[in-house]
């Protein structure tokens, strides 16, 4: 009787626990952002899902580059994550419930209830039919996307064994299915070049991939990080991450040309990137960003 007694209490306080815990979880909260005119908007939501779309955009803005297209030139940003379903088999299953995978996906899911909010056609998720697991999110500027096909058309040409009329042409191609994928069929090269990552270096890399020899990166240590920020003390994790990992990090020649104008592009953007977030709540400078505002040059 004492034992069964003793049960009951146990299971009564996991009960209360739990209780506690999912009420703590769908007590509201609220994010306030900035239109695209410069206008205050209130989003009022459980803080479960504040929680999650902080998770989501500080993997995508702070330790990814996606800020680099919305306030650069880069005309895209990919992330991609293992979702846990359609399951596929248990090695991707398993990579799927790792934190990054499931900070993304839950992320993502959460982002799909709000997103309608804001009008940003042009940050979205896909997925391939080679690959159904793994989701691609991607944010890319459509001007700037067509300019570099349009500059490199004859690669696009050659490597996918077709006209291109435009990089428009593409986006409309991949209305329907993969653009990383299957529209630009994974070709390591094709995909450097959207990505902002320069053509020679982009040919480069994949020559050297093919080989399997390594190709060093185009930034040395001091160059991407500056004495300044190595000796810096960061008032969070995510001032720390956006001033030394949000900027574009690629393989290539570091002293090409080509590579000293990027490295030039990407750190004048990365000065824009730290002076827009500073002294700003984080989840709500970034809202502000996919809802169209923008500082003033």
């Amino acid at each position: 009787m004492k034992h069964v007694k003793k049960k009951y209490i146990v299971f009564s306080i996991l009960f209360i626990v739990l209780f506690s815990w999912q009420y703590t979880q769908q007590r509201k909260t609220s994010l306030r952002y900035l239109d695209g005119n410069g206008k205050e908007a209130i989003l009022i939501l459980p803080k479960k899902d504040k929680k999650r779309l902080l998770g989501l955009m500080e993997k995508l803005f702070a330790e990814d580059n996606f800020a680099y297209t919305l306030l650069g030139s880069k005309p895209i940003s990919w992330a991609s994550y293992q979702a846990p379903f359609p399951f596929v088999n248990w090695s991707t299953f398993c990579d799927s419930l790792k934190k990054y995978n499931r900070t993304m996906y839950l992320g993502w899911k959460t982002w799909e209830k709000y997103h309608h909010l804001f009008p940003l056609d042009n940050f979205f998720a896909e997925t391939s039919k080679r690959y159904p697991s793994s989701i691609s999110i991607l944010m890319l500027d459509e001007e700037r996307f067509n300019a570099v096909v349009q500059k490199n058309k004859k690669d696009f040409e050659d490597v996918l064994h077709r006209e291109i009329e435009d990089g428009f042409q593409l986006l409309r191609e991949a209305k329907d299915c993969s653009l990383m994928h299957e529209v630009l069929e994974g070709h390591q090269a094709l995909i450097g070049i959207v990505l902002g990552y320069g053509r020679e270096n982009s040919w480069q890399f994949l020559e050297k991939s093919e080989k399997q020899v390594p190709l060093g990166w185009v930034w040395n240590e001091w160059d991407y990080w500056g004495e300044k920020d190595r000796l810096s003390q960061y008032s969070s994790s995510t001032e720390h991450n956006l001033s030394l990992y949000s900027c574009p990090s690629f393989a290539g020649n570091p002293s090409s040309e080509e590579s000293l104008a990027l490295k030039k592009d990407y750190l004048q953007t990365k000065q824009k990137v730290l002076d827009y977030y500073k002294g700003k709540d984080f989840l709500e400078a970034t809202l502000s960003l996919l809802a169209g505002f923008r500082l003033e040059e």
